[in-house]
């Protein structure tokens, strides 16, 4: 199974594997709160930037993360996550609140179950 969550979210047993991915560390945020950091698995600075600067609709931000995560690397880390993921729970950590605010990990978690079918 794979979930997505805050990474300012407090831990949960139910959280399974939790996955940092993000390019850049979470301040106040200890190692501990996380198992792995999959930078490969989150957005360049360029497109981050292109969102912060607001030159992207969500439509076009999404088009560009699924390509850039068409790169060996993302393609590698994504098909792992995904096979993991039919054995045991996975929750993808972002820094955006889990409020339904606009964010790469949900994304991320479509390619996933994609990939588990």
């Amino acid at each position: 199974m794979i979930k997505t969550k805050c990474i300012y979210s407090p831990k949960e047993e139910a959280d399974g594997v939790r996955i940092l991915v993000t390019r850049l560390y979470p301040r106040g945020v200890k190692k501990t709160n996380f198992d792995i950091w999959e930078k490969s698995l989150a957005p360049s600075k360029e497109l981050l930037q292109d969102w912060k600067d607001r030159k992207l609709t969500e439509s076009e931000y999404t088009e560009r993360y699924q390509k850039e995560m068409e790169c060996e690397a993302s393609r590698q880390a994504i098909i792992g996550l995904a096979e993991r993921g039919k054995s045991e729970t996975l929750t993808l950590l972002c820094f955006e609140k889990e409020d339904g605010s606009f964010c790469h990990r949900h994304i991320l978690k479509k390619l996933l179950d994609e990939k588990q079918v």
